[in-house]
């Protein structure tokens, strides 16, 4: 693998990524509005809309970072092996 391909895998997936985000935090307030009923339902004591906005999205960010860091690491590593 080049220098070039390896930059083009990241950029693919932090493309894929950043698309999986967005999609996630524009659909709370979209289904807020479509079913405030659901979203207002408590869950864990909280209502759904703060459970997916103050919890959920930040176990979220810590997965998008770890599968980013793991494939480019491991492409990394693929590259210097060459």
């Amino acid at each position: 693998m080049t220098f070039e391909q390896m930059q083009s895998r990241q950029l693919k997936l932090s493309a894929a990524l950043a698309l999986l985000f967005l999609v996630t935090v524009f659909a709370v307030p979209f289904l807020h509005h479509y079913s405030p009923d659901t979203m207002l339902k408590p869950v864990l004591g909280m209502p759904l809309a703060w459970l997916l906005v103050g919890i959920l999205f930040h176990l979220e960010f810590w997965a998008i970072a770890f599968v980013y860091s793991y494939f480019s690491n491991r492409w990394e590593a693929e590259l210097s092996d060459d």
